[in-house]
């Protein structure tokens, strides 16, 4: 599979070269960019969630900036902790996705019990795991 993805990235990229030097004809490249935000992590969360949704989108074709721009889709992540039974709490994640010109294409909710303060530092496989659970369904209001 890692030779699959390798070979398709190269593909891609001398694709994007013929087509720049208009050595393809009718080729097109329309490039997409994302910014992700996220807020109320506690401990890495904030670094660990952005950079594991980023890899998700980057995978799909998207390239990730650092900071906003107007042409860049934006997901907005709002991270809460709620107490759930006892030892355990509930965390929610609600992302909200922007499109380049700035209107509000819609909302993704993610919520899961988890032990009361495991998030606290390191999140770790959580955070890979939220953005994988998550980004088929932010990319649904992404599609061109």
């Amino acid at each position: 599979m890692f030779r699959v993805a390798v070979l398709k990235g190269v593909v891609a990229c001398a694709l994007l070269v013929a087509g720049a030097a208009g050595l393809v004809p009718g080729a097109a490249f329309a490039e997409r960019w994302a910014y992700i935000d996220v807020v109320g992590a506690p401990g890495d969360g904030k670094e660990a969630l952005e950079n594991a949704l980023s890899n998700q989108l980057l995978h799909r074709g998207f390239t990730v900036m650092g900071t906003p721009a107007a042409e860049a889709y934006e997901i907005q992540g709002m991270v809460r902790l709620f107490p759930a039974g006892r030892g355990e709490e509930t965390i929610r994640i609600d992302w909200t996705i922007f499109g380049p010109e700035g209107t509000r294409l819609g909302n993704v909710t993610q919520t899961n019990i988890v032990r009361k303060g495991s998030l606290n530092r390191h999140w770790g496989a959580a955070a890979d795991a939220a953005a994988s659970a998550v980004a088929e369904d932010i990319l649904q209001y992404m599609s061109p």
